[in-house]
């Protein structure tokens, strides 16, 4: 697993917005209709892999108290940026989400926009799962997505160009469908005056069969309750390229 974003978080939610929506306001309408089905009481809440805190914001003014972990230091400076001007129950911590540790437990704990693919082995997955557990109080809940195969063999076999007036985003995105990983070479261009400056990083991520996802659930001591593919945006020709996951924490 990489150290975290370097430089992707300096223009990440203007990236977001340029697809119309950020995947946090896409998400939030599925998410709170799981809340509503499974009768989940508003209380306390993590925010695993939390980026730059647009979902723990919206779900601290819906009355959550809120917790954001997150491994990237760029992504949490992000964050920071937007919590300095509201005040709002969120607090933000660096943690590698494999070894993560809240002070207190909360009843639900959350993590999107395929942010567990970006683990590389199921041990790593089942760390994660571990840690999750501990969070959270007797009978808390679980919920989460990740990229599902589809989504690999069509949008990680490909090239995007993203142009803004503040930079441009190249993605060379390749999938080995054997070894199960994807890969996603990042250039950005910014703009400094009249000249821009390029960096680059690698974006690495792992597909984990639906199977799989359950077995380590189950060990982390879960009990799944939902796993449904589905298409986040408002254009079916899409497909459905993620996986909606719900479990709930057993024993204690």
């Amino acid at each position: 697993m990489s150290a975290g974003y370097r430089f992707l978080p300096l223009i990440y939610d203007r990236w977001q917005k340029s697809y119309g929506k950020d995947y946090s306001s896409l998400i939030l309408p599925r998410l709170l209709a799981t809340l509503k089905d499974r009768r989940i009481p508003t209380s306390s809440m993590l925010d695993l892999a939390c980026g730059t805190g647009t979902l723990a914001l919206m779900m601290a003014r819906r009355g959550w108290k809120v917790w954001g972990v997150d491994r990237s230091e760029g992504m949490l400076s992000e964050a920071g940026k937007k919590l300095r001007r509201r005040e709002l129950p969120v607090t933000l911590l660096r943690s590698d989400i494999r070894r993560f540790h809240l002070p207190e437990k909360v009843g639900l704990v959350t993590s999107f926009f395929d942010s567990l693919n970006h683990l590389s082995s199921l041990r790593d997955l089942l760390q994660v799962f571990r840690c999750i557990h501990a969070s959270l109080l007797r009978g808390g809940y679980l919920i989460f997505d990740v990229n599902n195969e589809l989504c690999f063999k069509t949008v990680w076999t490909r090239t995007e160009d993203i142009h803004h007036r503040d930079f441009e985003l190249i993605l060379r995105n390749s999938y080995d469908p054997v070894r199960k990983s994807a890969c996603s070479h990042v250039t950005l261009f910014m703009r400094k005056g009249e000249l821009y400056e390029r960096m680059c990083e690698t974006v690495d991520e792992r597909y984990f069969p639906p199977a799989e996802l359950s077995i380590l659930l189950r060990q982390a001591g879960f009990l799944v309750l939902e796993n449904e593919d589905f298409n986040f945006t408002p254009d079916p020709g899409v497909g459905k390229i993620k996986s909606w996951w719900v479990a709930r924490k057993e024993g204690d």
